[in-house]
């Protein structure tokens, strides 16, 4: 007989976090340059103060000292972080020469994979993602 797990079991909550860049004057040129499946909202924090700081300094004085000094040291994350804890989504957006890189998060509910096959779950055997990506994967036009 197959065992049932109680619905809580099923699903866990996260937060879904993408880095995105567009060319701003071409509509329809998004493109994903990042995903982290965050186990909470502070893992979220972490994952996307890692990737404004390793943009900074390829943004002009005042917006990097905006990404540096409100969002990444100062109270922004905070700020985002309570957003997120809510249950509501953020996004911080940076522009450079006609593009901008967007990152955003969202609240989600993450299901467990099954058993396939009379496997185990690939949850059992397959770790997430949980470091920040290196500064170097981050593709900045």
């Amino acid at each position: 007989m197959r065992e049932v797990l109680p619905r809580a079991a099923l699903v866990r909550s996260g937060v879904w976090c993408e880095a995105v860049t567009a060319a701003e004057s071409e509509p329809g040129t998004e493109e994903r340059r990042g995903a982290y499946a965050a186990a909470s909202p502070e893992a979220a924090i972490r994952w996307l103060r890692v990737g404004a700081r390793a943009v900074a300094s390829s943004l002009g004085p005042l917006q990097a000292g905006y990404v540096l000094d409100h969002w990444v040291h100062g109270p922004g994350s905070l700020q985002d972080y309570v957003r997120l804890r809510r249950g509501r989504p953020y996004a911080l957006t940076v522009y450079r020469n006609g593009h901008r890189l967007t990152w955003r998060a969202h609240p989600v509910r993450f299901l467990h994979l099954a058993a396939v096959n009379g496997g185990r779950p690939c949850t059992d055997h397959c770790r997430p993602r949980t470091a920040a990506a290196p500064a170097g994967e981050v593709r900045w036009p």
